[in-house]
């Protein structure tokens, strides 16, 4: 049935939609594109836009099981018709595809990782070459900033990566589960207001 279609579809469309926030800085930052900076409001509409695709499966199931049998009372021409089987499968496919990107916080992070990137993360400051003399680090100076708005690995990524090209910043530990970023830099190249400017350019908020 066509109102069957447009709610699987329309559920589907609405869980992509809830998993941009840790989707699209993965796709932006594997393609070079920059920072996703519609990051943040893809997180704050993420539980509305699941419920949506929720209720909207709902629908599909009403009319794919119940509505049938509703509308026609038993020994009825209606009741003898063949169930579409086709459009059930395609319902528990569109089932199946709103679980996983309902699920993307908990694994897009990994997958991420394993992608071949256009641009370098920043190093972590445990990374920095063996190389580097002690006075050269004695220089340097660090900050924790906190980062509002990273709700899973992914987030993370245009983080380091807007660090990583602001000159003067040697190394950035970024954690979403920390809620914030950890930031060595020299301050004769850089400063605490370029580097906060850094994050707001991806779309989250240092505070």
């Amino acid at each position: 049935m066509k109102e069957k279609s447009l709610a699987v579809g329309g559920a589907v469309i609405a869980a992509i939609a809830a998993s941009l926030c840790c989707v699209g800085p993965v796709l932006f930052a594997v393609l070079g594109l920059g920072a996703f900076g519609a990051a943040s409001i893809f997180e704050a509409a993420r539980p509305y836009l699941l419920g949506g695709a929720v209720l909207l499966l709902a629908v599909g199931f009403y009319w794919a099981y119940f509505r049938r049998q509703a509308a026609c009372a038993p020994g009825e021409v209606c009741a003898t018709k063949p169930v579409n089987r086709v459009g059930r499968a395609g319902l528990w496919i569109a089932s199946v595809a709103v679980l996983a990107f309902a699920l993307a916080p908990y694994y897009i992070g990994q997958l991420a990782s394993a992608l071949p990137r256009r641009q370098p993360l920043a190093t972590a400051p445990s990374a920095l070459p063996a190389d580097q003399n002690a006075s050269s680090r004695a220089n340097l100076e660090t900050v924790v900033v906190a980062v509002d708005g990273m709700s899973c690995s992914a987030c993370e990524i245009p983080v380091k990566d807007a660090l990583a090209q602001t000159p003067g910043v040697r190394a950035a530990d970024v954690s979403y589960k920390r809620g914030n970023a950890r930031v060595e830099f020299d301050p004769k190249r850089t400063n605490i207001d370029q580097i906060k400017r850094a994050i707001d350019s991806t779309g989250y908020k240092a505070k």
